[in-house]
């Protein structure tokens, strides 16, 4: 419900009263669990995050390793592009100045979570065994693939003429991310 309701209606103008009251729950009830406006906007912006990325397709077996990046990386910029995802960045951006380390954090968040997936796509399967540069090469596929596209949704560019460009973006970071990883030897 709150999400509904922060979606609509932004931040300013959501209230944990009227969240109380489109939930049917009482208003101590409400604040018991989400002592402010802002506690209650960190959690849904969490969990907003994590929905995309749990509805991401899993990465793809039995492909190239060229091919497994495209596909994620397209997946990603899929994912980034859902109008629900592009109006909580909006709506998290515009927010950043009365809450900038919950700014931060959906950022990062959503960052880490991006580099996560791309490193599934490399074949990845111990994250918290991978080594730093290729930690490195991950991160930069993502600044390069999906971060301009995301921005661009962010800043109103409409996802149907971002769509067609992205599959190029992913192309190219892909050409430089495979001669970035046969060069060191990840392959």
């Amino acid at each position: 419900m709150a999400t509904s309701l922060f979606l609509d209606r932004g931040f300013g103008r959501t209230t944990l009263d009227l969240v109380a009251q489109h939930a049917e729950v009482g208003k101590s009830s409400l604040y018991a669990r989400y002592p402010s406006k802002g506690a209650l906007f960190a959690a849904v912006v969490s969990r907003s995050i994590q929905t995309m990325f749990d509805h991401l397709a899993p990465v793809p077996q039995g492909l190239s390793l060229v091919q497994r990046l495209q596909a994620v990386g397209e997946a990603l910029i899929e994912g980034m592009l859902h109008p629900r995802c592009v109006a909580f960045m909006r709506i998290t951006a515009a927010e950043a100045g009365n809450f900038p380390d919950l700014a931060l954090t959906a950022y990062q968040d959503s960052f880490d979570g991006a580099v996560a997936y791309v490193l599934m796509g490399i074949g990845e399967t111990d994250l918290g065994a991978v080594s730093p540069g290729l930690t490195a090469l991950a991160q930069r596929f993502v600044e390069v693939t999906v971060q301009p596209v995301s921005f661009q949704a962010a800043f109103g560019v409409d996802a149907s003429l971002l769509r067609p460009r992205a599959s190029v973006y992913v192309h190219d970071a892909v050409e430089l991310l495979h001669k970035k990883i046969a060069m060191t030897g990840w392959e």
